[in-house]
C-alpha cells in the first residue's frame, strides 16, 4: 500500500511537472468552434496575451483581436449576442465568465462600427447586457491654463506626453512642466520630432542655419546638445526615424545627416548622388524626390486612402473627406474587413504604442485604445496654429 501511494505520487510529481513545461512552452492554438449559427475561428498567441477571432454566419462576416489574460485557454467566446437593427448587423461577443471585453461591433460594407460612435439609441436598447458607459469618456476636463485642459483620468500609468510650444515643449509627465529652449517665440518649427522617448528640435536661436540640434527627455526633462561638425540650413526637414536614428534632409546642401541619439553624434551620410529612404526597406532615391520633401513610411497608400501604415499586427487606412481624416483599421489577418476608429484633423501628428493611437482632431489630442477614442489635452492655440505638435511614450 505504501509502495503504491509513492508511486501515484511520484506520478503526480512528473505530470504537474510535465504540464508545466508544456504550458510554458506552449506557443498558442488554432480552434473553430460554434455557437448558434455562427462560425468561430480563434487563433491565440501568447505574445501579449493576443486572441484574434473571425465570426462568420449567413448574414454576417466579422473580424477583432483582444489582449487578455485567459490563462491560455480555448473558446473562450460563451455567448453571442446579435441583432439586425436598420441597415447594420449587430454583434457583442460574451466571454468567460460574462465578460464584456469589446463594444458592440455593428458592420455595414464590411466595415465595423462600434456602438459607442454610431451613438444610436436603438442599439443600446437590444443589448441588455451592455452598459454603455463602460465604452464613453467621462473623464472631467481640468483647466491649467488659459489655453490648456487636461483629462487626467484618462492618462494611462507610465504614461508620458509633450506638446512643442513657442519658446520650447511643455512636459505632462504627472505634473505639468515647460522646458525653454528660446530666447523667442518661434511659431513654427518645421525641423523638429518626437521619437521614443525625446523631443529633438533644431537650434532656432541661430539665424540661417543651425549646428545644434536640442534633445529633451519628455520622461524627466533632462536636455543635451547635439552637434553638427557641418552647418545645417533651415530650409531642411526631418525624413524620419528608423531604429532610433533620425534622419534629415538639407535641401540648399543637398545633403543628408543621420542624427544618434544614443551617439550624441550628427554625421552626413548622403549626397545628391546617395540619397537614403525607408519604405519598410532601404533604398536610394534622386534629389528631386528628397527636395520634394519625401517622408519615411511604413507602406505605401492604397487606392482610394490617402496614407496607409502597417503597424504590429494592423493596417491603418486615412480616407480624406472635405476637412477631415476618417481613419480605419484592418487586421494582418483580413484586410477587406476594416473598424472605423476615429477622425483627426492632423494625419501628420500620429503616435502609435502598440495597439494604441495618440492622434489629433481640431484643437484636442485624443487616445484611441480598447474599442474608444478618450481626450487627454485641448489647447486652444491649436485653433489658430495647426503646426503644434504633440508626442507620447509610455515606459
Amino acid at each position: 500500500m505504501k509502495f503504491l501511494l509513492k508511486y501515484l505520487i511520484v506520478f503526480l510529481i512528473v505530470f504537474l511537472g510535465l504540464k508545466s513545461i508544456l504550458y510554458t512552452f506552449d506557443k498558442g492554438h488554432t480552434v473553430n468552434y460554434n455557437i448558434g449559427n455562427f462560425s468561430i475561428k480563434e487563433i491565440y498567441t501568447t505574445k501579449d496575451d493576443n486572441y484574434y477571432f473571425e465570426i462568420k454566419s449567413d448574414d454576417l462576416k466579422t473580424n477583432f483581436q483582444i489582449k487578455h489574460n485567459y490563462k491560455k485557454d480555448e473558446k473562450i467566446i460563451k455567448k453571442l449576442e446579435y441583432k439586425k437593427i436598420d441597415e447594420y448587423d449587430c454583434l457583442l461577443p460574451i466571454f468567460k465568465e460574462k465578460q464584456i471585453i469589446t463594444d458592440i461591433m455593428c458592420t455595414k460594407d464590411n466595415t465595423i462600427y462600434y456602438a459607442n460612435i454610431l451613438n444610436n439609441e436603438k442599439i443600446y436598447k437590444e443589448f441588455t447586457m451592455y452598459d454603455r458607459n463602460e465604452f464613453t469618456d467621462k473623464a472631467k476636463k481640468i483647466n491649467i491654463s488659459n489655453t490648456q485642459s487636461i483629462y487626467k483620468d484618462n492618462i494611462l500609468k507610465n504614461t508620458y506626453m509633450a506638446i512643442e510650444t513657442y519658446k520650447g515643449v511643455k512636459l505632462f509627465n504627472g505634473k505639468e512642466s515647460e522646458i525653454k529652449l528660446f530666447d523667442n517665440d518661434i511659431y513654427k518649427k518645421p525641423i523638429s520630432t518626437f521619437t521614443d522617448k525625446y523631443y529633438l528640435v533644431a537650434d532656432y536661436n541661430s539665424n540661417y542655419s543651425f549646428k545644434n540640434i536640442h534633445v529633451v527627455n519628455i520622461i524627466n526633462g533632462e536636455k543635451m546638445n547635439i552637434r553638427s561638425y557641418d552647418d545645417i540650413s533651415f530650409d531642411s526637414y526631418i525624413m524620419g526615424t528608423v531604429d532610433n536614428k533620425t534622419y534629415l534632409f538639407d535641401k540648399e546642401s543637398n545633403k543628408q545627416y543621420e542624427i544618434d541619439l544614443e551617439a550624441e553624434s550628427i554625421n552626413q551620410i548622403g549626397n545628391k548622388n546617395n540619397i537614403k529612404y525607408y519604405d519598410g526597406n532601404w533604398k536610394t532615391i534622386t534629389l528631386k524626390e528628397a527636395k520634394e520633401e519625401k517622408k519615411f513610411t511604413t507602406s505605401k497608400p492604397e487606392k482610394g486612402y490617402e496614407k496607409t501604415d502597417k503597424i504590429n499586427n494592423y493596417y491603418y487606412f486615412y480616407k480624406k473627406e472635405n476637412d477631415i481624416t476618417k481613419v480605419y483599421r484592418s487586421d494582418k489577418n483580413n484586410k477587406k474587413i476594416k473598424t472605423y476608429l476615429f477622425e483627426t484633423t492632423d494625419t501628420n501628428n500620429i503616435t502609435y504604442i502598440k495597439d494604441k493611437v495618440y492622434y489629433k482632431n481640431k484643437n484636442t489630442y485624443y487616445l484611441y485604445n480598447e474599442c474608444t477614442s478618450k481626450k487627454l489635452i485641448s489647447d486652444t492655440e491649436l485653433d489658430f496654429n495647426n503646426d503644434i505638435s504633440f508626442g507620447s511614450y509610455e515606459k
